[in-house]
């Protein structure tokens, strides 16, 4: 866990990875991360840590998540903006999970501006609905560490069992068949108007997320060192 800075240090860059339930946020998230010596922080992986600790906030968030809602914008904002602040000597950030919606775009951009920062990129993992069926409903995720498998196209080494650190395997409620359905539901219902925000300040991008996953690992990764040239929305030179 991080270290609290009262003096946090100031973020040069701060890359967005946006996208529906399954598209790769996580698996990219670290391989774009590692690739340009940047932290990578999920919002996801943070969340379920709390419910894992039964923290007030993780309290809150427990129901909502294992019924496939949002959680509210105010307690994702809390969790993000402590995760910023919090972290010393680290100067640039792959955040994925947040923002997923407007109103969370919107806090986003007062939260690095506060530690000094600025949300440079918005990466969108662009897959079908189909494609989302397809992966969360063959995904088991350890229970100790949090590494994700698939039945079919990434299983563990050992049927049940995480390869990293020997934890149990399962299926997270939230991968549940009737789940994933409100989860895309929700996904769309919130997705057009972020998308429209990043691509009106001309800082999205949009990244082709089914096949491989190193080859998608390695799109993301190209198109995050080409910066802002030839986001949607941005400006002629």
């Amino acid at each position: 866990m991080p270290q609290t800075s009262k003096d946090p240090v100031a973020l040069r860059s701060i890359i967005v990875l946006l996208g529906g339930p399954g598209s790769g946020k996580g698996t990219h998230g670290q391989a774009l991360a590692a690739a340009l010596g940047y932290e990578h922080l999920s919002s996801g992986e943070q969340l379920r840590d709390h419910i894992r600790r039964a923290t007030p906030l993780g309290l809150q968030a427990k129901g909502l998540i294992e019924n496939g809602q949002l959680v509210p914008d105010d307690l994702a904002s809390e969790l993000i903006h402590g995760l910023l602040a919090g972290y010393s000597n680290v100067r640039s950030f792959v955040l994925d999970g947040y923002p997923r919606s407007l109103a969370q775009a919107k806090a986003l951009e007062q939260i690095v501006a506060a530690v000094g920062g600025t949300v440079t990129q918005a990466l969108y993992l662009a897959i079908s609905d189909d494609e989302i069926v397809r992966r969360l409903s063959g995904r088991l995720t350890c229970k100790t560490c949090g590494k994700t498998f698939h039945e079919s196209s990434n299983p563990s080494a050992r049927a049940g069992l995480c390869d990293r650190c020997g934890g149990e395997l399962f299926r997270r409620i939230d991968d549940e068949p009737a789940t994933i359905r409100r989860r895309i539901a929700v996904f769309h219902h919130a997705i057009d108007p972020l998308l429209a925000f990043y691509r009106e300040t001309g800082r999205l991008a949009e990244v082709p997320a089914e096949g491989p996953v190193a080859e998608v690992s390695a799109r993301v990764i190209a198109r995050a060192k080409r910066g802002g040239e030839g986001c949607e929305g941005a400006p002629v030179q």
